[in-house]
């Protein structure tokens, strides 16, 4: 799919559906990357945080916010359901990713004031319809198994934990697991907390590591979940299948690393080491976060499986916990891909 030229008809940012991951994961980066020179849509001129089309100007504002931090500006995280998500999305506060008219002295604004997985329920509800039986969001939830873990209820964005541990054991339907490589003590470990702390029974945790990374395309969903470490996790939706590169593109992998994949994403995140290789957010915006593309390596075993990856310039090696013996501020419980289809 070509770029959306939302600066002509901006209102339909807040109402669009899409056939797929893959189309609506651009639509929404769309006026981000736009402002961050990575892609470009004729008629449109960026001028510091603006850009203009046909005589109209537009702020165009993105930032990463984690809302389990304690920061000031918590609120802008959420704002008013738009009415065509509403079926979908049944909460009135909605994951900051829309278009605000000139009602104020602000102007005409594209707001992007989410972390991962906010940018990521952003992108799921958009695809699809807004029938439940056939929206990405939706079914997502429909499929989870409530037996094998906790997950947020409908309307509550998930953590990026609950999404990659959930995709191994998805029931059967629309959305498919992928590849993975998983821990499963640090996964039960985790589950057996969340219970003590609901006061539920114990889940029983049946997921279990998949071959077939390099079969990744375009849409499928990244997940990166932690069960401990400065975050949870982290959510992206592949722009391209991976690329593999040479093993030498990584220093002094592990044994069991047989193949480095370059993987391009477009994802919502945090400024400074949080950045990925050749990251747009780098350029056009003053805070160097938020809803941009970059690119990462994973590193998978000879199985095709991802058991490792490295966030960006200057990032270490992370490894799913178990596999080895360097030292990591991060627990990795689970590298997951699934597809929505």
């Amino acid at each position: 799919m070509s770029p959306i030229n939302y600066f002509a008809g901006p209102e339909a940012y807040n109402s669009d559906f899409f056939d797929n991951t893959a189309d609506a994961s651009l639509a929404v980066s769309t006026p981000y990357l736009v402002l961050q020179g990575n892609i470009s849509i004729a008629g449109a001129t960026v001028s510091g945080g603006t850009v203009s089309f046909n005589n109209t100007l537009f702020n165009v504002y993105t930032h990463y916010i984690n809302p389990s931090y304690a920061q000031p500006d918590i609120n802008t995280y959420f704002t008013s359901t738009p009415a065509a998500f509403q079926p979908v999305w049944p909460n009135h506060l909605f994951p900051n990713s829309v278009f605000s008219p000139a009602a104020t002295s602000a102007g005409n604004t594209f707001n992007g004031t989410l972390d991962c997985v906010g940018f990521g329920c952003r992108v799921l509800i958009a695809t699809g319809s807004n029938d439940p039986q056939n929206n990405a969001y939706s079914l997502l939830h429909a499929q989870i198994d409530f037996n094998a873990i906790h997950f947020a209820s409908l309307g509550i964005v998930p953590s990026a934990l609950e999404i990659a541990i959930a995709f191994p054991v998805l029931l059967p339907g629309r959305w498919s697991y992928v590849a993975g490589f998983i821990a499963i003590p640090a996964i039960q470990g985790y589950d057996n907390q969340e219970s003590q702390k609901l006061h539920q029974p114990d889940k029983t945790y049946t997921g279990v590591s998949k071959s077939g990374l390099s079969t990744a395309i375009a849409g499928d969903i990244v997940s990166f979940g932690y069960t401990a470490g400065h975050s949870n996790g982290h959510f992206m939706v592949l722009t391209a299948p991976p690329q593999l590169v040479p093993l030498t593109e990584v220093s002094n992998p592990e044994d069991f690393v047989a193949k480095v994949y370059r993987i391009s994403v477009y994802d919502s995140t945090d400024s400074g080491s949080s950045l990925h290789f050749n990251d747009s957010r780098r350029n056009g915006n003053p805070d160097s976060c938020g809803i941009g593309y970059g690119e990462l390596l994973l590193l998978a075993n000879d199985q095709d499986q991802p058991v490792g990856f490295i966030f960006g310039p200057g990032d270490p090696i992370h490894y799913v916990t178990g596999t080895s013996e360097q030292a990591d501020e991060l627990i990795v419980a689970a590298i997951t891909i699934a597809r929505f289809q």
